[in-house]
C-alpha cells in the first residue's frame, strides 16, 4: 500500500479537521449574531475559496500519485446511476427548499441569486463546486484515507463524516441528508471508475437547488426577494464578511 506524503496528511488534517470546524464555527455565529454575508460577495468568495482549495488537492494528488482524472468514459450503469439520483433527488429537495422558504429560514437567502448577475454566479459557483468538491472528497481524500485504514467501506464512512460536517453551516438539521447524499455519490464514482459522473450530477443538483429557492422566493413571498442582502434587515456595513469566516462547500442540499 503506498504510504501518504506530507502533502496528503495536509491535506487530510485541513480538510478533515480544519475546514469542519470552521463550518460549525460559521454555523454558531449565524445563529447567535443572526447575520449573514452579503448574497453577491458570498457567491464571489465561494468561488474563489473551491478554486483554491481545488488547485490544492490537484497538487496534492500529484505529488501522491493519485490519478483523478483517467481517460476512461464512464460505463453506462454509472451513468443511469447519476440520472437516478437526480430524478431521486430533485423530488426530495423540492420538498426541503419549499419548507424552508415556507418557513423564512434565513439562511436559505443565500442561495437565491435574484438578477443575472447572481444568476450568472450561482452557475459558476455550482460548477466550481461539483467540479472541486468531488476531486476533493470523492477523489483525494478518499484515496488518502484508503491508504490510511486499507478498507473502502471505512474509509467512505470517515469521508462522509467529514463532508457532512463540513456543511453544517445549513443547519444541523441538515447534515443527515447531506450524508445520505454524500454516501450516493461515493457509490457513483464506485460505479464509474472515476469522477466524472458524480462531479456532472453534482453541478446540475447544486444549479438546480439554487435556480428553485429563487423560484420559491417570488412565489412564497420570502422576505426581501430581490434585494442583494440577506433580506433581514442586517446589512454589509453592520456585519462585514470578515465576521463570519464560511469555508467551502456551502453548496445547498
Amino acid at each position: 500500500m503506498a504510504a501518504v506524503a506530507p502533502s496528503g496528511w495536509l491535506h487530510l488534517a485541513f480538510f478533515g479537521i480544519i475546514v469542519p470546524i470552521s463550518a460549525i464555527r460559521s454555523q454558531k455565529l449565524i445563529e447567535r449574531h443572526h447575520f449573514l454575508p452579503q448574497r453577491r460577495r458570498y457567491f464571489v468568495s465561494i468561488l474563489a475559496q473551491v478554486l483554491i482549495f481545488t488547485a490544492f488537492s490537484v497538487v496534492v494528488a500529484r505529488f501522491n500519485g493519485i490519478e483523478i482524472f483517467p481517460r476512461a468514459f464512464p460505463p453506462r450503469g454509472a451513468l443511469l446511476a447519476g440520472c437516478a439520483f437526480l430524478a431521486i433527488a430533485v423530488p426530495f429537495g423540492w420538498t426541503r427548499w419549499t419548507k424552508a422558504v415556507r418557513e423564512r429560514k434565513r439562511i436559505v437567502a443565500l442561495f437565491m441569486p435574484t438578477d443575472k448577475t447572481e444568476s450568472a454566479l450561482w452557475v459558476a459557483s455550482a460548477a466550481v463546486a461539483g467540479f472541486g468538491e468531488e476531486a476533493t472528497w470523492r477523489g483525494v481524500q478518499m484515496a488518502l484515507l484508503l491508504r490510511l485504514t486499507g478498507n473502502v467501506l471505512a474509509a467512505a464512512a470517515i469521508c462522509v463524516v467529514m463532508f457532512s460536517i463540513a456543511h453544517a453551516v445549513q443547519g444541523w438539521s441538515s447534515v443527515g441528508a447531506i450524508s445520505v447524499f454524500a454516501a450516493a455519490f461515493h457509490v457513483i464514482v464506485w460505479m464509474s471508475g472515476s469522477l466524472y459522473v458524480a462531479m456532472a450530477v453534482h453541478f446540475i443538483y447544486d444549479l438546480i437547488a439554487g435556480f428553485s429557492y429563487a423560484y420559491l422566493g417570488r412565489k412564497l413571498g420570502y422576505p426581501g426577494f430581490g434585494v442583494r442582502s440577506s433580506g433581514f434587515g442586517e446589512t454589509e456595513q453592520q456585519t462585514p464578511n470578515s465576521e463570519l469566516l464560511i469555508p467551502q462547500n456551502e453548496q445547498p442540499e
